[in-house]
């Protein structure tokens, strides 16, 4: 009998499939696929401090206003382990402290240097867009591969973070720095 966790799984892919049929004219499509990832990603993860009972957790997008939007739009009033999804556009690195999650949809390689050094000790999950993106230190990077949507995991960066993100959504992307004899 397949658990809970693995019934939301097959239900966030579900949704990652049907995601360009629903939403053909709202931005890229692209796009919403990425928000897709980073609502699962929200839903798989765990924090090593529990959050207060009514607060949110905030997602803090650095890059431009249009993508913002877009996650904005698939995330907020949606909730993940009854805590509301927030999303804010960041406009300086010292934004960065009061969010749970920085989506980082830019390549500039200063500004995510300096937000990964800010954030790197407020168990921030990162998620970015860049090619180099876990190479400067981030913990999960989107990408297409063949058309399709996928991500490459650091697992020495989600340490740093203090993040936990469950086996099940990590065996469908790539993970690096798997320590000796850990299979998950």
């Amino acid at each position: 009998m397949p658990s809970i966790l693995s019934k939301r799984l097959i239900a966030s892919l579900a949704w990652l499939a049907l995601l360009p049929a629903l939403y053909p004219a709202a931005g890229e499509p692209e796009d919403e696929l990425k928000a897709a990832v980073v609502l699962s990603f929200l839903r798989y993860a765990e924090w090593p401090q529990p959050f207060a009972s009514n607060a949110p957790i905030r997602v803090g997008v650095l890059g431009p206003t249009s993508f913002t939007e877009v996650l904005r739009g698939a995330l907020e009033g949606k909730s993940v382990n009854e805590h509301a999804l927030r999303v804010a556009e960041l406009k300086s690195v010292g934004e960065a402290a009061g969010c749970q999650v920085v989506y980082f949809a830019t390549d500039k390689a200063e500004e995510i240097k300096m937000v990964l050094q800010a954030a790197s000790a407020a168990h921030v999950l990162s998620i970015g867009e860049d090619k180099d993106f876990l190479r400067r230190g981030g913990a999960v990077n989107l990408l297409v591969v063949d058309g399709q949507m996928s991500f490459e995991v650091d697992l020495e960066a989600l340490e740093r973070s203090g993040v936990n993100i469950s086996s099940r959504l990590l065996r469908f992307g790539q993970v690096r720095n798997r320590k000796k004899g850990d299979r998950s």
